[in-house]
């Protein structure tokens, strides 16, 4: 028993609905400053940074991370990275403007750097594989072919 297809709609249900209104985004107010910090070391530091990054006019956040020795800043466009630096200066730490185009090449240095060295530690294996394959192929017979079996799956 063959059924009767059923009917298709004139138009897309989706061009039928309305579209709201679509408020265009106001323009970012703040950049992302980023400040290199190689003198600082503890937890003290790091609230001394802050709380005196926090206070500079037109600073909306400062965030220290103490690993890297870096100090991101959200501030408003007439903040410069030259005034941050001179009121880390005036509190006791050495500052220097970091280029965030340069940290984003590194950062993809350093993830290619990882890669190949997967890749070599993969291939390395795959050596090492086939060298025992050998063996097998060789005519390695009972417990020394189930041996190198062995060792070839622990690689």
């Amino acid at each position: 028993m063959a059924t009767a297809p059923l009917p298709r709609p004139a138009v897309c249900p989706a061009c039928v609905i309305p579209l709201p209104d679509i408020q265009v985004a106001a323009p970012l107010k703040d950049a992302t400053i980023i400040l290199s910090l190689p003198t600082i070391h503890c937890a003290g530091c790091i609230s001394a940074v802050e709380r005196g990054l926090n206070a500079t006019p037109g600073v909306a956040a400062a965030r220290v991370n103490l690993s890297l020795k870096r100090v991101a800043v959200t501030a408003a466009p007439d903040v410069t990275a030259e005034g941050l630096i001179e009121r880390l200066r005036g509190i006791g730490y050495e500052a220097y403007d970091l280029d965030p185009g340069l940290l984003a090449e590194a950062q993809g240095d350093a993830i290619n750097r990882g890669l190949l060295m997967r890749l070599a530690v993969a291939g390395f294996a795959m050596m090492n594989v086939m060298l025992l394959s050998v063996a097998v192929w060789a005519g390695a017979e009972a417990a020394t072919r189930d041996m190198l079996h062995w060792i070839s799956a622990l690689i």
